[in-house]
């Protein structure tokens, strides 16, 4: 497959094409909206993408061990289906002239755009919250994680403060034992303290009463003391200060505390809800800025059955190939498609305890243990990342919009015999 375009070398002002499209970010959104644009436009539009580096951040998984190898290159992605790449923050979006700033004073113009800047962790607003570590992104996982050597070889029994007990402290509290493993620590492993910390009065408050008898039991048999109803007054690398006077010394201290959209998003104009992100119609368009789609953690949207998405990797991926597709059709002048989401999984890894499945938004527990930790796997592994094989035809091939059509062309007729996977990819 070729489109005559060579993107690391191309200037694609005066080609023949229809217009511009601008997909503003490089996560899991981003990557597929590109995709799922060129897929659509073919050689008619120009499609580029814009993100301060071209890596694709396994964010999903930021509280494994290892966090120096959870990225994906972008670049020969997405060269092999010729999309841009420009190096660049976007600082400025001025919708009266289409134009995109970027940090460094560059202007780029588009004639569709996709915002798909993702979400920051919102950490609280309390003394010393700077000084704590989070697994939000890459680099900070990274730091993170070398904090977790040096405690190895330097504290025989350590300490460790995990502040929100939601989707990712969970996670990254019942993993750190086998962190500190991973650092040759065995014997700190054992010895190690864990804490959980949260406001609520209970573990998991937005995955709601059906996967909590699991969460819990893996958080006793892992060893993890849980603070509940707790408020946390003031932060220090060092320490946890609460409201009630009391004080947990640690060893580190790592912010789990929630997500809100990024900055970029609030420019876009038109109604945006709690967490700053943009309130777009069926088709992912920003109603008050008509050549804007926004996709992601970005974005809230009607998933088809009533229910908003939520800031997840698995709502990320379809709202940027409906957003990506609708984009390209709208600049196309073809009629748009309605984004509805796939069957909602929720898959929570509980450490050494397995992992527990749930389906639909009752989050109805499916699998737990060992069974829900080959799925959990899987989809970590498999489900969330590009095609393995990384040829033109199978990216194309995987930003389609349709489930069962991205099953079928991209697994084939084993299809049929990975139920998770379609449910997932």
């Amino acid at each position: 497959m070729t489109f005559g375009l060579n993107p690391a070398t191309a200037d694609f002002e005066g080609r023949d094409h229809a217009g511009k499209i601008l997909v503003v970010g490089g996560g899991f959104a981003g990557f597929w909206a590109a995709v799922a644009a060129r897929r659509l436009a073919g050689p008619r539009a120009h499609v580029s993408l814009v993100s301060p580096e071209p890596m694709l951040q396994i964010r999903p998984r930021l509280y494994e061990a290892l966090p120096e190898t959870l990225g994906v290159p972008l670049l020969p992605l997405l060269h092999k289906v010729e999309i841009a790449f420009v190096p660049g923050e976007a600082v400025g979006l001025d919708t009266p002239t289409r134009t995109v700033k970027l940090s460094g004073g560059e202007r780029l113009t588009y004639d569709r755009l996709i915002v798909a800047t993702g979400s920051r962790m919102r950490r609280p607003q309390v003394t010393g919250a700077e000084t704590a570590f989070s697994v939000d992104t890459q680099a900070e996982a990274i730091t993170f994680d070398r904090r977790l050597g040096g405690i190895v070889r330097e504290v025989a029994s350590p300490t460790i403060a995990v502040v929100g007990a939601g989707f990712t402290g969970i996670e990254l509290a019942l993993e750190l034992r086998d962190r500190l493993v991973a650092h040759g620590g065995d014997d700190a492993a054992e010895r190690l303290h864990i804490v959980l910390i949260d406001r609520a009065e209970t573990v998991g408050p937005e995955l709601g009463f059906g996967p909590r008898a699991e969460i819990e039991a893996a958080l006793v048999a892992a060893g993890v003391e849980r603070r509940l109803g707790a408020a946390v007054r003031a932060l220090a690398a060092d320490r946890v200060s609460f409201d009630d006077g009391t004080v947990l010394a640690a060893d580190a201290v790592v912010l789990a505390t929630g997500m809100a959209a990024s900055a970029f998003a609030a420019q876009v104009p038109g109604a945006h809800d709690r967490l700053g992100r943009v309130v777009v119609d069926t088709a992912l368009r920003a109603p008050a800025a008509p050549e804007v789609f926004v996709a992601g953690d970005a974005a809230t949207a009607d998933t088809g059955d009533g229910h908003r998405t939520l800031q997840s990797c698995q709502h990320a991926g379809q709202l940027g190939r409906v957003a990506g597709e609708n984009a390209a059709r709208d600049l196309l002048g073809l009629p748009t498609v309605p984004y509805t989401q796939l069957r909602y999984v929720t898959c929570l890894d509980l450490g050494r305890s397995g992992a527990v499945v749930t389906q639909g938004w009752e989050r109805r527990v499916e699998k737990t243990g060992c069974e829900g930790k080959a799925v959990k796997r899987l989809v970590n592994t498999q489900v969330i990342y590009p095609p393995a094989d990384g040829s033109a035809e199978a990216l194309l091939a995987s930003s389609s919009i349709d489930l069962a059509e991205r099953a079928r062309r991209v697994d084939g007729p084993k299809a049929d015999l990975e139920p998770v996977r379609r449910k997932a990819i």
